[in-house]
């Protein structure tokens, strides 16, 4: 009955802690001091702003320019506009959104100078686009992001400014990236085309502020390159985190592209920030300012606001290092460091692994220990093969609306998890009998181990993710073998932060990428089963089976719900329903 006990608690705190961790900060009201971000404030101009659909070359697009450049006045910012020519290719999608101008359209985006006390040292830029997609007010992508700029310019004094603070609202994001590539002087392709605008030279930084969705924590998903040192002063000055150099890592292999790309085209340091929950709401129509979480709208202005301030008020901005190895821990802090690092917590971690295997050298066996291996893999295969049958299931045999899709996310993610979880069930009934505690527990390590070592000589940005849960578990195993009488609270406060740790990151997966390839949750299985190795109660096969089939049972009746359920209210009137 105790490790039924340990093992549920285990779970559920380790969801809890997971969850609280994965929530934004609360919004500061109106009344917060000044040189703090207000979710509040910075709400009262996107209520303005997207008060209604405001696309490139409509009168409400140019009645929120207006708008904007009146507001940026007050805060002392000398305005200027530029224009860019819109490619072919955006005219004909400014003529699918209906637009009467689409033959003559322009992209014109706002330039915005403050100027800090010493003009000859790099400036530092906030960009975010004021153009929204045709029939969405665009509360979220991107009013969030130009109100959260126009918010943190206010909380920054313009004594306190050491260097020029740049407000770049760009125009045509949604056609093309077309105002910041005029701006930056880069194409589609990313090739210069001329120098672009003068200003663009003099930046040394830039914090983009952009969303895919219409909550969640705000991400900080893409930096500019050689981001060492810049990530040791994002590490260092931003009190609630959400990072990881993984994450920077996928972003670049994605097709996907922000008003920052051309900023990385151009060799310019910086970072960019999203937020992906609520994503029914992406480019939707009821992207409305009631719709969006103002938690959200707090966490990016925080982060965007610590960054910008400390980059501002900096004697000099961070030069180029190598890219780093980082990630928040359960959104408290950052850790960073080299790549190099890496192998010295694998190193740490085998020799606890090692030293806790020497003391127990008698409870187990070379021949059992290859059996836990393949128990690992084993879960691992039937993990990605349920979840690749539930996300056929659920529709993707067939076309999909990539919007009704985005919809659906939330019941696709409860989905995977019960998935996964009979995975774990299915290959505990396959095994021929109880594997014994420390067979277990070390031929799970080593796979681990093995694993983490291929990510890190691979992809050592993608380390964290797995390596730091396994040395929680390798310090548990070398605590449990130093103090015998206490066997299960190292293992359950190991699996605990381990389980939440890994839970946020494959949360974060699922939002960016897991709609159409779910299965990439498996590769969390191993780690799962090792952090969960030493708790697991008593079970008989029947029982396992029986509880895999209930698991399946509920997560193939929520593939049904997606599969049959009508287009989602939400999908843009502009994209097919068919």
């Amino acid at each position: 009955m105790t490790k039924w006990i340990t093992f549920t608690l285990t779970l559920l705190l380790a969801a809890l802690i997971g969850t609280l961790a994965a929530q934004p900060p609360a919004p500061l009201p109106a009344t917060a001091p000044a040189d703090q971000f207000s979710a509040a404030r910075a709400m009262a101009d996107i209520r303005i702003i997207a008060a209604q659909p405001h696309p490139t070359a409509s009168p409400e697009n140019a009645a929120a320019r207006a708008y904007l450049i009146t507001r940026l006045q007050s805060l002392g910012f000398a305005t200027r506009t530029i224009t860019t020519p819109l490619p072919e290719k955006s005219r004909q999608r400014l003529k699918i959104w209906g637009s009467p101008n689409a033959g003559t359209a322009i992209a014109t985006s706002i330039i915005a100078l403050r100027a800090g006390r010493d003009p000859g040292a790099p400036a530092v830029a906030i960009m975010a686009h004021y153009d929204s997609v045709w029939a969405s007010p665009g509360a979220a992508d991107d009013s969030t992001g130009v109100a959260a700029a126009l918010e943190i310019a206010r909380a920054i004094p313009r004594a306190s400014q050491r260097r020029d603070l740049v407000l770049l609202i760009t125009d045509a994001e949604e056609l093309g990236l077309v105002g910041a590539r005029g701006f930056f002087g880069r194409d589609a392709k990313g090739d210069a085309v001329g120098l672009g605008d003068p200003l663009a030279g003099r930046i040394g930084a830039v914090v983009d502020l952009e969303s895919r969705g219409g909550g969640g924590r705000a991400v900080m998903f893409e930096t500019g390159r050689d981001n060492g040192a810049m990530i040791d002063m994002f590490a260092a000055s931003v009190r609630h985190p959400a990072a990881n150099s993984l994450a920077v890592k996928i972003y670049e292999l994605l097709p996907n592209s922000t008003d920052f790309t051309p900023v990385k085209q151009r060799g310019i340091a910086g970072f960019n920030f999203a937020f992906m929950g609520r994503a029914e709401l992406y480019h939707s129509p009821l992207a409305t300012p009631d719709a969006i979480d103002i938690r959200s709208v707090q966490h990016m202005g925080e982060q965007g606001l610590d960054i910008t301030r400390a980059l501002v008020t900096a004697a000099a901005l961070p030069a180029a290092a190598p890219d780093a190895v980082f990630s928040d821990v359960l959104g408290q802090f950052v850790i960073t460091y080299p790549p190099s690092v890496g192998w010295l917590i694998l190193a740490a971690t085998a020799g606890l692994t090692v030293f806790a295997a020497r003391r127990h050298r008698a409870d187990w066996t070379w021949r059992q220990l290859s059996a836990a291996i393949v128990d690992g893999l084993v879960f691992g295969a039937l993990a990605g093969l349920l979840l690749y049958a539930g996300n056929l299931l659920s529709g993707a045999d067939g076309p999909t609306n990539y919007y009704d899709r985005l919809a659906a996310l939330p019941r696709l993610e409860t989905q995977a998890l019960l998935l996964f979880a009979a995975g774990m069930f299915f290959g505990l009934a396959l095994l021929p009998r109880p594997r014994a505690y420390w067979n277990g527990w070390i031929g799970l390590a080593l796979l681990n181990f093995a694993i983490v070592a291929v990510i890190q000589a691979m992809l050592p940005a993608a380390a964290p993710i797995f390596a730091w849960p396994l040395l929680l578990i390798a310090a548990a195993m070398a605590l449990v073998s130093l103090w015998p009488r206490h066997p299960l609270f190292a293992p359950m406060v190991a699996a605990i932060f381990g389980l939440a740790f890994a839970g946020g990151f494959a949360h974060f997966a699922l939002l960016a990428i897991g709609g159409p390839t779910p299965m990439a949750l498996a590769l969390f299985a191993p780690m799962t089963l090792l952090l969960l190795w030493p708790l697991l109660p008593p079970f008989s096969r029947r029982s396992a089976v029986i509880t895999a089939l209930l698991l399946v049972l509920a997560a193939g009746s929520i593939a049904l719900w997606v599969r049959t359920d009508p287009m989602a209210a939400t999908i843009p009137p502009y994209n097919p329903r068919g």
